[in-house]
């Protein structure tokens, strides 16, 4: 809300006698009950993507964009592959983040262990989460070798990694794709990282390891995760690296974000585009102490963040960006507490992984 304000403020005092009037809704039923009453917004912004999958709510950006010179090669082409939906740009992309490796340079430097490179496998990773994690005579972990969520969206990028993808290209059908071997396949191996090898911390574990950034030697870590590190002085301390590569050779990576767009309703459709463009492309101050990434190059560019050792890392991986199967279907995104548990059981009760995954094709 404070980066909404401080672009409202620019934004007025450069257009005198504009004024933008800004509510928040509480969910995606009350920015559709907004867009369907007499005084429709000129802009809804949404911290997820399935309000811009409604046909007939947001006019397409493209023709906008294709007005300002160079403006489409400016926008990062793996965020514009992602957002960009039938050929129709619905909304410009906020809050946009995804997940790399990021590491404890101090821990691997006691333990006398080079750092992770680039070409390594999940194999490798597990066996320095082996060697990484320590624990007591009691059993209890000072220290895990790896940080991850039981979470089916952290799951989701060394899926994709391995050849596999939740859903249909449509995101009509479940069947056919969680439920394929390279699905499967990944899952086993995630589950075998708790169950098997104990490297991360299960649900539940006691735990004498403390904070991620502390006792975790490798955290699957988004971009706000690194915002934190950074905005609280610790980022010399840590590295970043890309995931692991699995047995499926893919190299691609799922990516968080949120977007903006120009409702069919609005009656300053012109306005509303200058706006956007001020407040998501024009303005570095958000990324000099980022949380998330620009979508322009330049912005990218202005902001230091090419040249950051972190930061440029995570630019990088934009490249490989493709769509999650929470942006594609709302009924499979909704279904996310129940697909968590089953996770949980995988892990705790050592639930059938391919049986559980075949269970999952009801909820798409």
């Amino acid at each position: 809300m404070n980066n909404v304000m401080d672009a409202k403020a620019s934004f007025e005092r450069d257009h005198p006698g504009v004024r933008i009037a800004i509510e928040q809704a509480t969910d995606h039923y009350e920015s559709m009950q907004a867009f369907k009453s007499d005084e429709a917004p000129d802009i809804i912004e949404s911290g997820g993507w399935a309000l811009y999958n409604y046909k007939g709510m947001f006019v397409d950006l493209l023709p906008y964009v294709d007005e300002v010179p160079g403006l489409r090669e400016d926008l990062n082409p793996g965020v514009m592959r992602v957002a960009c939906k039938d050929g129709h740009l619905p909304g410009l992309p906020v809050d946009v983040a995804l997940p790399l490796i990021v590491y404890n340079k101090e821990i691997f430097d006691r333990a006398g262990l080079a750092y992770p490179t680039e070409d390594w496998t999940w194999d490798e990773m597990i066996e320095l989460a082996k060697k990484l994690t320590v624990r007591g005579d009691n059993g209890v972990a000072r220290q895990f070798g790896f940080g991850l969520g039981v979470d089916i969206e952290e799951f989701e990028p060394f899926v994709m990694r391995n050849g596999g993808r939740y859903l249909s290209p449509n995101g009509a059908s479940a069947r056919g794709h969680v439920d394929q071997p390279a699905v499967i396949e990944a899952f086993r191996m995630l589950v075998d990282a708790y169950r098997l090898h104990r490297v991360i911390r299960n649900p539940g574990e006691p735990s004498e390891a403390g904070d991620l950034h502390q006792g975790f030697a490798m955290v699957f870590g988004f971009a706000w995760f690194v915002g934190n590190l950074v905005h609280h002085g610790l980022g010399d301390k840590f590295g970043v690296v890309g995931l692991p590569n699995m047995p499926g050779g893919e190299r691609s990576n799922m990516i968080y974000m949120g977007a903006a767009g120009i409702t069919t309703k609005s009656r300053h459709p012109r306005l509303a585009w200058e706006f956007l463009r001020h407040y998501v492309l024009e303005r570095p101050e958000p990324f000099r102490s980022p949380w998330t990434l620009p979508i322009a190059r330049s912005l990218a560019e202005r902001s230091g963040l090419t040249k950051h050792p972190l930061w440029s890392r995570f630019l990088q991986e934009l490249d490989h960006v493709r769509i999650s199967g929470f942006y594609i279907s709302e009924k499979w995104n909704t279904s996310r507490q129940l697909v968590n548990e089953d996770i949980r059981r995988m892990i705790l009760e050592g639930a059938d992984v391919a049986q559980t995954l075949r269970s999952w094709t009801r909820f798409a």
